[in-house]
């Protein structure tokens, strides 16, 4: 199965993870803008969005959860055929069914595996396309033996490898909404040290912690802020940014500003 290969599942916070102490906060924030009055119904994942700016996504998650526990807001988790939703809206709402049988249509589609599929391929195309215009060359994809070394500890691979001035990157594209889960980022940051090459991210967000280690494993994070579905999805893009105000976009070529970004990077931690 490759890496993008079925529906974007719901992030499941680490056991280990210890209580953080922006939980709370997070709970008024979420609380008092979304929850103390009103009638709308919430989407898990664009909450955990929405606050991104403020919270990682596990803390907004982890305090909705509390929230739900706590009894100050409702809940409702809806198994669907590819994708298991979570709703979220004020205890005083009096019909949310009718707003989350609205919603649960467009989750449906963005969620498919066929869909799910043609975005990743359409985000690694992408990518692609930026290396060859700013002159690297792809060594090879679905990369799991490299210089005679096989990665035999998991079945992941890397996306890409690339070269430029001498300098190789082992390249992981996510176009996804949510966070390259914990343990799959931290097995392709073993991967490229296994290699003996840098490694670069593409997604559309990573959590700061995420982009310290590559950066301290001598690598990039190439920030998209969008989910970018393929180029015949414009009307159904549409349909998800009116609805759900979700970063979803439909372009050709990534913006030449972040080209340029990862160019000066690269020329000046290429020596």
């Amino acid at each position: 199965m490759s890496d993008y290969e079925g529906y974007e599942r719901e992030e499941q916070e680490p056991s280990y993870r210890p209580r953080d102490r922006k939980i709370e906060e997070a709970k008024v924030a979420i609380y008092g803008r979304y929850f103390s009055e009103g009638a709308n119904v919430y989407y898990g994942r664009q909450l955990e969005i929405w606050m991104e700016k403020v919270f990682f996504h596990w803390i907004t998650k982890r305090a909705l959860n509390e929230l739900v526990e706590e009894k100050r807001i409702g809940f409702s988790a809806e198994q669907l055929e590819h994708h298991r939703a979570h709703f979220y809206f004020p205890r005083k709402h009096r019909y949310p069914r009718r707003q989350i049988a609205e919603v649960i249509g467009l989750i449906k589609e963005f969620s498919h595996p066929v869909f799910t599929r043609a975005v990743g391929h359409h985000g690694e195309m992408l990518i692609e396309s930026a290396f060859a215009r700013t002159g690297f060359r792809v060594l090879d994809q679905k990369v799991r033996v490299l210089g005679g070394r096989a990665w035999t500890e998991t079945n992941h691979d890397l996306d890409f490898v690339v070269e430029r001035d001498g300098v190789r990157y082992g390249v992981e594209v996510k176009n996804q909404l949510g966070y390259i889960d914990q343990t799959e980022f931290e097995v392709k940051l073993r991967m490229t040290e296994f290699f003996g090459i840098r490694p670069f991210f593409a997604a559309r967000m990573m959590p700061q912690n995420y982009i310290y280690d590559v950066h301290r494993n001598g690598g990039y994070s190439l920030i998209a802020q969008n989910q970018n579905y393929p180029l015949l999805a414009e009307a159904f893009a549409r349909r998800v940014r009116e609805r759900l105000d979700l970063p979803v976009a439909v372009i050709q070529r990534l913006p030449d500003t972040a080209l340029v970004r990862f160019e000066k990077w690269h020329g000046a931690n290429s020596v």
